[in-house]
């Protein structure tokens, strides 16, 4: 009975440790990168805020040809990891996710020469746009158009 009891206590300990180990997020399959790129050919620079629930990459100005990016490990118990931008160009700003389980089905270029995948965004002058590479090449795809900022007076 004593075994028994020890190696149900062994198994559970066990079970347990993996998924504390999920729940840290731990980076099975390398994890992600999101890029986030000032494509305007403007001396003015753009105000990008980007975070997710827990994550907050901070408030970054980005020059012509400058960009933000970061990596991070998904949610493995759900898939429910969510990054979002919020873009402020002059008067117009957007808001828009850059990464979540839909957005994910369209980010399955892997870098060959890294251990991640990647999600690439370029800020335009005509609006936000994603970088399709699921098909070997480089798609330029627009996603959202620029939304003007209202004043309330």
């Amino acid at each position: 009975m004593i075994n028994k009891l020890i190696s149900i206590f062994i198994f559970f300990t066990t079970f347990l440790c993996i998924i504390i180990a999920v729940a840290a997020k731990a980076c099975w399959s390398g994890g992600w990168t999101i890029n986030v790129a000032n494509e305007i050919n403007s001396p003015d620079k753009l105000q990008v805020h980007c975070k997710s629930k827990n994550n907050d990459i901070g408030m970054k100005e980005l020059g012509f040809h400058q960009s933000v990016d970061w990596k991070f490990c998904e949610n493995i118990i759900a898939p429910s990891t969510l990054f979002f931008c919020h873009v402020y160009k002059g008067n117009q700003e957007q808001v828009f996710d850059v990464f979540n389980h839909t957005i994910k089905q369209l980010c399955r270029e892997q870098d060959r020469s890294k251990d991640y995948w990647r999600c690439s965004w370029l800020i335009q002058a005509d609006g936000i746009h994603f970088i399709d590479r699921r098909d070997g090449g480089e798609k330029n795809i627009k996603m959202h158009d620029w939304k003007n900022i209202e004043r309330v007076f």
